[in-house]
C-alpha cells in the first residue's frame, strides 16, 4: 500500500489561518494514518504487506517557509518510525518515501496559498518561492526513476525503514546531519547533567 496524498505550502506559518494549518495536517498527516489503520486489519491477518509513506526530504529538513508542511510532514515520520516497530513483528514492512525535487504538479495550482501575506516574512520565502516555482518543469527528479526505485523497496526481502531520492535531497540530510552532531557535542554536557545524582539510566522499552 501506497500512501501518495499530499499537499504542499509555501509560506511563512504566522500568514497561514488557523483552518488552513488543520487542513494541511488533515491531508499530509491524518489522512496518511487513517489508510494505514484501515489496511493493517488485512495485512495482521495475512501476516505480511508493506506499507510505504510518501513524505519528503521536507520530513527530515525543515526550511523557514516550508514549516506548516515540513511539520505535517516530520509528524509522519514519527508515526511512521513507531509504526515498524509495532508491526514489524507482524510480517509487516513499513518504509517513509523521502524525495527531493521532482517533476510533480507539488509547485503547482493544487498547493496552499495563505490568506494573508506580511511583508516581513518576504525575504526569507522569496527565495524559495522562485526556486520553487521558478524550477517547475525542470526540476532533476525523474518520477519514472522513483517508481522504479520504489518497486525495488517492495520486492526486497529486507526494505529499508527510509527511501531519500534525489542527490539534492541526499546533500540536505548530509548538511542538517553535520550541524546536528556540531550542535549535540556542544551542548551535550550541559543536557546530560541534568539528573538526580542517584539515579539509575534504564534504556527505554526495557
Amino acid at each position: 500500500m501506497i500512501n501518495n496524498a499530499g499537499q504542499g505550502s509555501l509560506r511563512a506559518i504566522e500568514e497561514f489561518s488557523s483552518d488552513q494549518i488543520r487542513k494541511q495536517f488533515d491531508v499530509n498527516c491524518f489522512g496518511v494514518i487513517e489508510m494505514a489503520r484501515a489496511v493493517l486489519p488485512v495485512m495482521r491477518q495475512q501476516q505480511s504487506g508493506h506499507i510505504l509513506n510518501i513524505t519528503s526530504i521536507g520530513g527530515l529538513v525543515s526550511l523557514g517557509g516550508f514549516a506548516l508542511y515540513c511539520a505535517a510532514k516530520f509528524a509522519v515520520e514519527g508515526f511512521a518510525e513507531g509504526l515498524r516497530d509495532e508491526v514489524k513483528p507482524l510480517g509487516i514492512h513499513v518504509t517513509i518515501v523521502e524525495p527531493g525535487a521532482f517533476r510533480t504538479e507539488f509547485a503547482g495550482a493544487a498547493n496552499m496559498s495563505p490568506e494573508q501575506s506580511i511583508d516581513a516574512y518576504q525575504p526569507v520565502v522569496e527565495p524559495l518561492q522562485q526556486y520553487l516555482y521558478g524550477n517547475h518543469g525542470q526540476q532533476p527528479g525523474d518520477p519514472r526513476k522513483a517508481a522504479l526505485a520504489m518497486l525495488q523497496v517492495i520486492e526486497s526481502d529486507d526494505p529499508p525503514l527510509r527511501l531519500i531520492l534525489g542527490k539534492d535531497a541526499y546533500d540536505l540530510w548530509v548538511q542538517k546531519r553535520a550541524a546536528e552532531q556540531n550542535e549535540i557535542n556542544k551542548w551535550r554536557a550541559v543536557g546530560e547533567d541534568t539528573a538526580f545524582p542517584d539515579a539509575t539510566l534504564r534504556a527505554i522499552g526495557r
